[in-house]
């Protein structure tokens, strides 16, 4: 068995694997309520649950609606992403900094996906309001596996690959989950309120399989001594110091 290495992955228990999921969790739960309210306080205006049932049933559709959902489902996952982040730096404050930086990065990517995705939200929700569902979903997907992907970066530079790789399984469990569900269920009204208890599904699901990599990463350190993703861009720095060392003594031969 190895010593404990302070310049290896990083140490990562259970209890905290649960602590960072639960928060997760909380705060899809949270971007969840946060999209209800606005609902229950525009329902008049709106009524999306009845325009998604007229819709199917024929009525002709609202070029603006489209839009609004869009803009509802930036607040709800900008909600979570920002709260799924301050959870991050409570439970495991030694690795998730607070830092302005960090934050910013965050807003930025989130701004500029609504930016790309909002014409998807209009020619998709002009053709069916059903379509709108599907494109939040995908934008959920997006949002939470980006900014899954800044954080680790920002924080975690010296084992990203483990974050990077962790970030695509979480990704690929949630997919499949969200796949099932959503279209286990055959009326509209149905997939509408199962959009509320995917985004902390999602939420949930990408931060508990990146962390459970990034633990079983860690035992394997641990129990090997092997550290094939560690410092990823140092070891490229040395390869190609080396390559470039034998290219220059051959050319003296």
């Amino acid at each position: 068995m190895s010593q404990e290495n302070p310049f290896g992955p990083r140490k990562i228990n259970m209890q905290e694997l649960f602590l960072n999921s639960l928060g997760s969790f909380i705060a899809g739960i949270i971007g969840s309520l946060i999209i209800i309210i606005i609902m229950l306080i525009f329902g008049n205006t709106f009524n999306i649950s009845g325009k998604i049932i007229d819709e199917n049933l024929g009525t002709t559709t609202n070029n603006m609606f489209p839009f609004v959902l869009s803009i509802i489902g930036l607040i709800g996952t900008s909600t979570t992403m920002f709260l799924n982040y301050i959870f991050l730096r409570l439970t495991s404050p030694e690795r998730y900094k607070k830092n302005t930086i960090i934050t910013g990065q965050i807003a930025f990517f989130i701004v500029l996906s609504y930016i790309f995705i909002t014409p998807l939200y209009i020619f998709a929700g002009n053709m069916s309001y059903g379509n709108i569902m599907i494109v939040f979903l995908g934008h959920t997907l997006i949002n939470i596996f980006g900014t899954s992907i800044i954080i680790e970066v920002l924080n975690n530079y010296r084992y990203i690959l483990t974050g990077l790789y962790g970030s695509f399984i979480g990704l690929f469990i949630s997919i499949i989950l969200t796949v099932m569900i959503f279209f286990y269920l055959s009326t509209g009204y149905a997939k509408l309120i199962s959009l509320l208890f995917l985004l902390p599904l999602i939420s949930t699901t990408t931060t508990f399989f990146k962390q459970l990599f990034e633990l079983m990463y860690y035992k394997y350190n641990h129990f090997s001594n092997l550290d094939q993703l560690g410092d990823i861009f140092y070891q490229i720095e040395i390869q190609e110091k080396q390559d470039f060392q034998e290219a220059i003594e051959k050319d003296t031969i």
